[in-house]
């Protein structure tokens, strides 16, 4: 089965007169969101590391006809955390709705996973995600209301193998939405988790060090691989006020992966 047609689910002017940020926003799963924002008359702010990935899909979103900010971050920066908001607020206006995306990756066995490796994964992941969450959430509060939404992974329901770093940072993020979603709804803010199971990208593919067995197929009941389009609806639904009452929420877009007989 395809993935959803985004234009076909979702009024074109769901989110007109919105500013939404995507964090790793020039690639892979991030891309598509930045895209299905503007798609729907949302204003786009995407921030990465590299402007060459970011510059494109700035200029897909200004074809859209929505305003694009693109800005380099390290998100393991808080100083240049508050910078990027403080430029995307100039440029675009406040911020009513964060993805937090960005991520990093690679494969290792657990005892010989460095130090430097785990701080770069957990430090991207788990602070980075704090680090813009708090960045942003502490303006949502003054302005009484905005959405929040992180980008988790399944493989922090489980064991982790080979990737100890990300399972472990994933599983914060989760943690830190429900802890804020609790803290924060009183204002008006609404935080939530969705968790991609195994989404082909360049970025999974890298940290595999090549294509992806199609043997893994064989644990997912839906038997595919998800792509980031997949992850696109999911992410619309919960931004919008067709979600108003849905907060802390642990949200899997994983084909039933999750669901999977471990001993089949």
């Amino acid at each position: 089965m395809s993935p959803p047609a985004v234009d076909s689910v979702f009024d074109d002017t769901l989110f007109d007169g919105s500013t939404v940020l995507v964090t790793g926003g020039g690639t892979g799963i991030g891309r598509e969101i930045a895209l299905g924002f503007a798609n729907l008359g949302g204003d786009v702010a995407i921030a990465s590391r590299s402007m060459d990935h970011l510059e494109p899909v700035a200029d897909a979103i200004e074809a859209r006809g929505q305003r694009a900010c693109a800005t380099t971050v390290d998100i393991r920066d808080p100083d240049a955390v508050e910078s990027m908001v403080e430029t995307i607020e100039q440029e675009l206006g406040s911020i009513d709705v964060l993805i937090n995306n960005a991520g990093a990756n690679f494969l290792t066995p657990t005892e010989s996973l460095s130090p430097n490796g785990w701080r770069a994964v957990v430090g991207t992941i788990l602070d980075g995600t704090a680090y813009c969450t708090m960045a942003v959430g502490e303006r949502m509060i003054e302005q009484d209301g905005g959405v929040i939404i992180s980008i988790g992974a399944t493989n922090s329901e489980h064991g982790a193998p080979f990737h100890a770093h990300s399972g472990a940072g994933k599983a914060g993020v989760h943690n830190l939405m429900q802890t804020v979603a609790s803290e924060w709804a009183k204002h008006g803010i609404r935080a939530n988790t969705i968790a991609p199971g195994i989404v082909e990208t360049d970025g999974i593919t890298d940290a595999a060090g090549g294509a992806l067995p199609e043997s893994l197929t064989g644990s997912i009941p839906a038997d595919r691989f998800g792509t980031p389009a997949d992850c696109v609806p999911t992410v619309l639904f919960m931004a919008s006020p067709a979600a108003a009452y849905v907060t802390g929420s642990y949200l899997t877009v994983d084909g039933g992966l999750l669901l999977a007989d471990p001993m089949a």
